[in-house]
């Protein structure tokens, strides 16, 4: 049997904000705002315990401890852990990581194979987090961010776990496209955030409507004039919103 997400998504390299060498270029209105983050020509190395990057869970999880998984987008797939795009630039996914590490959360995160299926890897996540779940993590202690084709990925794992009370956080990621999959339903305490720019057609809403299994939900549309380059940096415009959803409370 075809697996429906790979054919919705068989095009998605095509699309302007992930084409290396694309030739669009827009004006910012606003400027949006990097976090500090580091510079990549001084040292980058943190104590152990400042900073906490894994490729999957531990094999013994700590039941008093967040665990935020970071999905990134099909460019890290097709050109490495720090691409080029000519449209929105580099891509600091290393830089993403040691932000979000930063904010106290053990981070899970790998860079994908090229050419990662959706729906087998959205299986591995799940697993992961079923694992933290069975290791009396409690649920909201689990936070799932995805961008672009990462929140396909997470889409699908929340749908495949169907557990309230797990944070989501889609960044650019819960694509028009998507939704021909009848099955694909979301879970969980979810924030959509993305740039009115984009010209990929999201519609956080529509996901919304068809989910029964949501716990609270909210979309943030922003105006920063980037378009898809909001996933490219740590920026405080969604990762403020983004700490500010998945305060314990």
């Amino acid at each position: 049997m075809v697996d429906i997400s790979l054919l919705l998504f068989a095009k998605y390299a095509d699309w302007p904000g992930h084409q290396i060498g694309s030739p669009y270029h827009r004006q910012h209105p606003h400027q949006p705002t990097m976090t500090r983050g580091f510079s990549h020509e001084e040292d980058t190395t943190m104590k152990e315990q400042d900073i906490a990057i894994l490729p999957c869970i531990p094999e013994k999880p700590d039941s008093t401890k967040r665990y935020l998984f970071y999905l990134h987008g099909l460019i890290v797939e097709e050109a490495g852990i720090r691409p080029e795009s000519e449209e929105h630039g580099t891509y600091e996914y290393e830089l993403i990581l040691q932000e979000l590490a930063r904010s106290g959360f053990i981070v899970i995160s790998e860079a994908r194979k090229k050419g990662t299926e959706i729906k087998p890897y959205a299986e591995k996540i799940a697993t992961q987090i079923k694992k933290l779940l069975t290791s009396s993590v409690p649920p909201g202690n689990i936070i799932v961010v995805g961008a672009s084709k990462g929140g396909v990925i997470s889409a699908y794992a929340s749908c495949m776990l169907q557990e309230k009370d797990i944070y989501y956080i889609y960044l650019a990621g819960l694509f028009e496209k998507c939704l021909q999959d009848p099955a694909l339903k979301l879970s969980g305490k979810v924030l959509s955030i993305h740039d009115q720019a984009d010209t990929l057609s999201i519609t956080p809403s529509l996901y919304f409507k068809r989910s029964e299994g949501l716990g609270k939900f909210k979309e943030i549309l922003l105006n920063l004039g980037i378009g898809h380059g909001l996933i490219y940096r740590p920026y405080r415009e969604w990762l403020d919103p983004l700490l500010d959803w998945v305060k314990p409370g």
